[in-house]
């Protein structure tokens, strides 16, 4: 059986940056006065992050949005309302993923006016007309192309997109989707006590990736191909991990046990759907773990037994990038490509439900 090809991905990440000591700084001026400083940075020194890029800084490092003034300067920290959050997002998001499209047309040889569909994907802002359209305005594509947006369902959302994509570029030959996440999630800081809310402060960051997906009978045979997706709603974890609209931003629930119940439910899953595509884990060249924190990773490298260095690229990601939510896993398959790992591969990432969701490229 043929199947879509998976172009070259493209990724765009803001310019503006906090290294690990200035997060700790602005995670301090966030928290309530109670919050142990001591566990903030304990925290910190566990997320395996030494970089995140975040759109809401301004050239002198302050974030006029949470009130917090350039280093060395008297901050005044304050909540924004979820609107004002919404407009920060709008300004980010939109540019990013522009880049990240025009990226992706670029490196695949794919002319502007030959797009015949365009998936996006974002769980951290809303608007209407959104980053679809945005897209087909500042490329130049047809405005005959259809628009798909898949919506809030969080980390794992590329492989729905990429599914999707599958099913447009499967209709023929002709069809060309250009595929594109983008998060804004650092219009989301809290400012709480709770655990949960104190450690996506510390984890969470923003970024864009694009790629185009395509039945091109006339693609060399060494091109990666979109084999199957595969999705697995995990037993008895319902309240686990959630992604509420609050009046004060997108609240986030995580829940300690997150990585116990992927540990539980992963493997079978997975050799499930790998002997349905006469594999085996062995048979894997490249695992590409969406990092959702240090544990999620050690609970899917220890419960599928890989050797040892099979998650380094995805750590790589989380400590260079921090957790861009649905964009991350596209940034460690952009590595994949660049550094030519071996395939086949398997992308695994997870969300709210508690739900998993798997994707293998040959």
């Amino acid at each position: 059986m043929n199947h879509p090809v998976v172009g070259p991905i493209a990724t765009a990440l803001p310019t503006p940056s906090l290294d690990r000591a200035r997060s700790f700084e602005i995670a301090d001026l966030l928290s309530p006065d109670d919050v142990s400083r001591p566990l903030l940075q304990r925290l910190h020194d566990k997320t395996g992050i030494d970089t995140r890029r975040v759109s809401v800084i301004e050239p002198d490092g302050s974030i006029p949005l949470y009130g917090i003034a350039a280093p060395g300067e008297p901050s005044t920290p304050r909540v924004p309302g979820t609107g004002e959050r919404m407009r920060a997002y709008e300004q980010g998001a939109g540019p990013l993923a522009n880049r990240a499209a025009a990226g992706a047309l670029e490196r695949s040889g794919t002319p502007a006016a030959s797009i015949t569909h365009v998936v996006t994907a974002s769980c951290t802002g809303f608007g209407a007309p959104g980053i679809d359209l945005g897209i087909i305005d500042a490329l130049g594509l047809p405005s005959s192309t259809r628009r798909t947006h898949v919506g809030f369902m969080g980390c794992h959302a590329a492989v729905n997109a990429l599914a999707v994509a599958r099913g447009f570029a499967s209709e023929s030959a002709e069809n060309r989707v250009l595929v594109t996440c983008v998060e804004i999630s650092t219009v989301h800081f809290h400012h709480a006590r709770r655990l949960d809310r104190l450690i996506s402060n510390i984890l969470f960051a923003d970024g864009a990736a694009s790629t185009v997906v395509t039945m091109n009978p006339a693609v060399p045979a060494s091109t990666a191909h979109l084999a199957a997706t595969s999705a697995r709603i995990i037993p008895d974890s319902r309240d686990a991990m959630a992604w509420e609209i609050g009046d004060h931003g997108f609240e986030m629930t995580l829940a300690a046990e997150v990585p116990t119940l992927i540990a539980a439910a992963i493997r079978e899953w997975v050799d499930e759907t790998l002997a349905e595509h006469g594999l085996d884990r062995t048979a894997i060249g490249g695992w590409a773990i969406h990092p959702g924190g240090p544990k999620v990773i050690d609970a899917v490298s220890d419960a599928l037994e890989l050797p040892a260095g099979a998650d380094a690229i995805s750590r790589a990601v989380l400590r260079d990038c921090g957790n861009m939510s649905s964009a991350t896993l596209l940034h460690i398959l952009e590595r994949f490509q660049l550094e030519d790992v071996p395939r086949p591969w398997v992308g695994l990432a997870f969300g709210p439900g508690l739900a998993g969701e798997l994707i293998l490229i040959r």
